[in-house]
């Protein structure tokens, strides 16, 4: 009869993990190592089932939990076994959108003479010249600037936009120290 209330138990506590919407790796390492699994007190289970390692935890137990480590630094000074995870993260990235620069506008002159303008801002930078075209790189503008002769042309359209940076993440990094075979300390996770 106990023996029925412990697999009805643990099988609660399945159903409930599933239901909390665990990770799928997780029950996949527990059921790859049932046999296992199966011999820990319920207290140690229950740990692995909420993904916390606890003091006391062998590997084994730390790894049906947590998985393999990312790395292994063993401290010859105190004979300690330091399991490294690290979680997430990224290098960032750049990302240049797609864009197109509108036809130039024209705008007719203002009497004769020759010359160029050019025209920087937030808009971007127009190049006009006073035959009355603009060519506009950036969110447009009014391109060349008066000059004796006549005025520039009007800027150009759309433009094209800057690239979209992402910066970089650290990862969330975990420890387990391991002394004497079993876990001495061990990170919490941050989730």
């Amino acid at each position: 009869m106990k023996r029925t209330h412990g697999f009805a138990m643990a099988g609660l506590l399945a159903a409930g993990l599933f239901s909390a919407g665990c990770g799928s790796s997780q029950m996949s390492r527990i059921d790859r190592n049932r046999d296992i699994y199966e011999t820990w007190p319920i207290e140690t289970r229950q740990a692995v089932l909420d993904g916390r390692v606890e003091a006391g935890m062998t590997p084994d137990m730390v790894r049906v939990t947590w998985g393999e480590p990312s790395e292994i630094v063993a401290q010859s000074r105190t004979g300690d076994e330091i399991w490294v995870y690290k979680i997430g993260g990224s290098d960032g990235s750049v990302y240049y959108p797609g864009g197109t620069m509108g036809s130039a506008g024209t705008m007719g002159t203002i009497g004769g003479g020759s010359g160029i303008g050019i025209s920087t801002g937030r808009g971007g930078t127009s190049i006009g010249t006073t035959g009355g075209i603009g060519i506009g790189v950036g969110s447009g503008g009014i391109g060349g600037s008066p000059t004796i002769g006549g005025m520039g042309g009007l800027g150009g359209g759309a433009g094209i936009g800057g690239p979209i940076v992402t910066p970089p993440t650290p990862p969330d990094i975990r420890e387990v120290v391991f002394r004497n075979g079993v876990v001495y300390k061990a990170d919490k996770p941050t989730k």
